[in-house]
């Protein structure tokens, strides 16, 4: 019969009415003795008392036992982690708790694991001694094959222990991945239900959208799937999971019965979609990163986005260019009274307090009007009518006020367009109006002034259907609006719009763009089409002109909408 190591053995001779046990010169376990000592690796060892005894009336003293630590044989930690998953197979949590370095931590994760798991049994195979832990000084690790029977279904897996000899005895050195690999402190494992890992995420008409076939939808489908993780599950499964302190799952171990997934629907067009991911990737624009965006102007949906190179469709923050003269013109109409036929030259530069502005290609007309302007892009004729017409935050209010730029929530994260305040900076006008100075944009915000003109009305974009939808503080004016598209139109199709060569069999109107930044430019190309109710803008980043980068991005999307 083997000894029970946890039990004293008697050396007296039979006759002495107080036998001494042969351990009372060892340790006891340091909650008793009232000694803590922590040997190398983080092994909880011991603390002797002595042996009580005292010479005279000299009081008796305690001193500390420091406990030698060594390696066991392969056989050793083989035979005691044997031992230790035989009490623990067989629900002798303390004998199993005992037979490890830290017997109280140890019982108390046991109990928890039994307590979570509600296994009906636990059952070891395997075991084998291999190489030296490195983590654990004199430490060998052992493996096992461990099985939880979980009603009619087996939560199986590869177990691993560390065991090291303290004063001649082998013990298992305990950590929480004992119970299972890397388990932490705190962490428990729990049977019960789960919740749909993911959520399905489809277009409009219910087709599956994935980041494999729509890579410029990966960050898209991630934040939908967090933002409304745990809304959409249809069913819940059951399976074992790591819980923390507070019984958050931290992660699913293993799935019993599958969880039915929900789905969680967009405003995106997949048909669309695929075509915007390859428009940026026109081969007009060789490797320049691109981004596009395309909404349904009637509802302010989004029925695609697209980038390459990094998203500054949603989250880019750059200078407009001259796509800002559709705020701008809207800006002269409403506070200055001005109409498209309203005389403003197009010279070929212009000083304002000692700043000289400049067109980009030296265009000039000395009969120039704003519709004029408008089509070949003269920075200078806008210029001179911004700064004579329009006051310091008048941009600034058309901009939020009628054309809603400012905080959505389009059911994923945004940068949000910004038109900032001049100040009284009559230099800062004259900047602003032809989107430079401190206007920063992103292609879905220059796609929405666009929707807006296109519909005589701000509808703000949303991607998640349902979601509400700010409304503008001023409704833009039905003449102002008509004349912002008239205006779009002679660019798209009178032989000097800038926007003509890439509208061509389009029925809309456009406005180019060409931001000039500290090293190169941006082209960006804004536009609309009554055809398919689309509006679209697109941003090349190093594009020398709207018309011969980004116009390309965005023909390409209408065209296949």
């Amino acid at each position: 019969m083997q000894r029970d190591l946890d039990m004293p053995t008697w050396s007296g001779n039979g006759n002495d009415p107080t036998p001494e046990p042969r351990w009372n010169r060892k340790w006891l376990i340091a909650a008793v003795a009232g000694v803590t000592v922590v040997g190398a690796g983080g092994v909880a060892v011991y603390a002797s008392t002595g042996s009580g005894k005292s010479g005279g009336n000299k009081p008796a003293t305690a001193t500390a036992h420091v406990p030698v630590i060594t390696t066991p044989t392969a056989a050793q930690a083989t035979a005691a982690t044997q031992g230790f998953l035989a009490s623990w197979a067989g629900s002798n949590l303390s004998a199993a708790a005992q037979a490890t370095d830290q017997p109280a931590a140890a019982q108390s994760s046991l109990q928890s694991y039994a307590t979570g798991l509600h296994a009906s049994k636990v059952a070891f195979t395997g075991v084998a001694a291999g190489a030296a832990d490195p983590a654990v000084a004199h430490a060998v690790r052992t493996t096992f094959h461990t099985t939880a029977t979980l009603g009619s279904a087996a939560f199986a897996y590869a177990g691993t222990a560390d065991v090291v000899v303290i004063d001649g005895k082998p013990v298992v050195h305990w950590e929480p991945s004992v119970l299972y690999p890397g388990l932490q402190n705190g962490q428990t494992l729990d049977y019960g239900k789960i919740p749909a890992t993911t959520a399905k995420i489809v277009d409009r008409h219910g087709a599956v959208l994935t980041a494999k076939a729509y890579p410029s939808l990966a960050g898209v489908i991630s934040a939908l799937q967090s933002r409304y993780a745990g809304k959409q599950t249809h069913a819940q499964g059951e399976g074992v999971e790591i819980a923390d302190q507070s019984g958050k799952t931290v992660k699913v171990l293993h799935v019993v019965h599958p969880a039915v997934s929900g789905t969680i629907g967009t405003t995106i067009d997949a048909g669309l979609q695929g075509a915007a991911e390859k428009a940026v990737k026109d081969s007009h624009i060789g490797t320049m990163p691109s981004d596009v965006v395309a909404i349904d102007y009637t509802s302010g949906e989004i029925r695609a986005m697209a980038f390459r190179g990094g998203d500054a469709a949603f989250n880019g923050a750059a200078a407009p260019g001259s796509t800002m003269k559709m705020i701008t013109s809207a800006a002269l109409f409403d506070k200055a009274g001005m109409r498209p036929s309203d005389k403003s030259a197009c010279v070929k530069q212009t000083v304002i307090n000692g700043q000289t502005f400049h067109n980009f290609q030296n265009e000039q007309d000395p009969n120039a009007d704003i519709a004029k302007d408008f089509a070949i892009s003269c920075n200078t004729g806008f210029i001179d009518a911004a700064t004579a017409k329009l006051h310091s935050g008048d941009l600034r209010e058309e901009a939020k006020d009628v054309f809603g730029i400012g905080d959505w929530n389009i059911g994923v994260p945004t940068t949000d367009g910004n038109v900032p305040d001049e100040n009284g900076s009559t230099n800062q006008v004259a900047a602003q109006s032809i989107g430079q100075g401190q206007v920063t944009m992103n292609t879905l915000a220059m796609a929405s002034v666009a929707a807006t003109i296109a519909d005589t009305a701000f509808h703000q974009p949303i991607l998640v259907p349902g979601l509400p939808q700010q409304a503008a503080a001023r409704p833009i004016s039905a003449t102002t609006a008509a004349e912002l598209r008239q205006m779009m139109v002679t660019t798209a199709t009178a032989s000097y719009g800038t926007a003509e060569p890439r509208m061509t069999g389009i029925n809309g109107g456009a406005k180019t763009g060409t931001a000039e930044t500290a090293t190169s430019t941006n082209g960006w190309f804004a536009a609309y089409d009554t055809s398919n109710h689309l509006a679209v803008d697109a941003l090349v980043i190093g594009g020398k002109e709207g018309v011969l980068s980004a116009g390309y991005v965005a023909r390409d999307v209408l065209t296949a909408g």
